[in-house]
C-alpha cells in the first residue's frame, strides 16, 4: 500500500470517529436525567388544594338549611400554599371540627382514608341572614309593645348571640323590662307578659266548677301576669287563696 492511500484511508476513519463521537455526546446531552424524568408524576400525584377546599363548601352547603334564611354566604378559607398532599385516591371525608358549628367561624376537618392517610382543616366564615325585629323609636321601660314600636331588618344571625324575634305577633301585647333606643334588636330577655294585676288591688275572685261559677271580690296579694298564680285575700272571709290570672283584674281558683 502506498503512502497516499495509507493517508486516506487514516484521515477517513478519523472523520468517522469525530463524526461518532459528535453523535454519543449530542444523544447523552439531549437524554432526560432521572430527576427531571421523575419531577412531572410527582407532581401530578400531589392533591389540588382547590378540590379541597371545594369538598368542605359542599358539605357546609348540604348541612345549611338555607330555607330558613333570607340568604346565606360562606367564605372560604385558603391552605397554605408549602402545604403539600398526596393525590387521595378515594372521596375525602368531611365534618365539623370539635367546638365548631354551622354559623360564622368556622372550620371543616377533611381527611383521606387511603393507604397514605393525611387529614387537613380548613376555616371557613358563615354568615346567615334573616329578618329580626327592632324598635322604630326609643321606647321606655315598662311600655307594652304595639305594632308601630316594630319593624324588620335583615341582620346576620350568626353574629347575634341569643334570642331574638323574628315575627311582630310574638312581640305584640308583650311588656318591656327596660328602656330601648331606636333599632335596638329587641331580644327574648327584655320583654314579658304585661302586669295584669298589681299587688293591693282590688280584684274579681271567680269560684269555678262543673254546672256554678261564684263571683266575689278580693285583694292582690302579688303582682303578676296572665296565666301566672298569685295569692288573693277573699274580702268577706278574709281568707288567702291562690288562683291563676285570667284577665286584668280576675283570678280564677277552683
Amino acid at each position: 500500500m502506498n503512502t497516499g492511500a495509507a493517508k486516506l484511508i487514516k484521515h477517513t476513519v478519523y472523520s468517522l470517529f469525530t463524526i461518532y463521537l459528535a453523535f454519543t455526546n449530542f444523544s447523552v446531552l439531549a437524554a432526560p436525567s432521572p430527576a427531571s424524568s421523575s419531577a412531572t408524576p410527582d407532581k401530578l400525584r400531589l392533591h389540588n388544594h382547590l378540590d379541597i377546599s371545594k369538598t368542605a363548601r359542599q358539605f357546609l352547603d348540604a348541612n345549611i338549611d338555607k330555607s330558613q334564611f333570607s340568604r346565606v354566604n360562606i367564605k372560604m378559607g385558603q391552605l397554605d400554599s408549602r402545604l403539600k398532599l398526596t393525590q387521595c385516591p378515594l372521596p375525602l371525608t368531611s365534618t365539623l371540627a370539635p367546638g365548631s358549628q354551622f354559623a360564622g367561624k368556622t372550620t371543616v376537618h377533611l381527611r383521606c382514608n387511603s393507604d397514605s392517610p393525611w387529614t387537613v382543616y380548613l376555616s371557613a366564615q358563615i354568615s346567615l341572614f334573616g329578618k329580626i325585629i327592632q324598635t322604630t323609636s326609643p321606647l321606655t321601660k315598662g311600655h307594652i309593645l304595639k305594632n308601630s314600636d316594630l319593624h324588620a331588618v335583615e341582620e346576620d344571625l350568626s353574629r347575634i348571640k341569643y334570642g331574638y324575634f323574628t315575627s311582630k305577633e310574638h312581640l305584640i301585647g308583650k311588656q318591656l323590662k327596660r328602656r330601648l333606643p331606636q333599632n335596638r334588636i329587641i331580644k327574648a330577655n327584655y320583654v314579658k307578659a304585661p302586669t295584669l294585676v298589681k299587688r293591693g288591688e282590688l280584684v274579681s275572685i271567680i269560684a269555678e266548677n262543673t254546672g256554678y261559677s261564684v263571683k266575689m271580690s278580693g285583694t292582690a296579694m302579688n303582682s303578676g301576669a296572665r296565666g301566672e298564680r298569685i295569692q288573693v285575700k277573699n274580702s268577706s272571709s278574709k281568707r288567702i287563696v291562690e288562683g291563676i290570672i285570667k284577665e286584668a283584674g280576675v283570678v280564677s281558683i277552683n
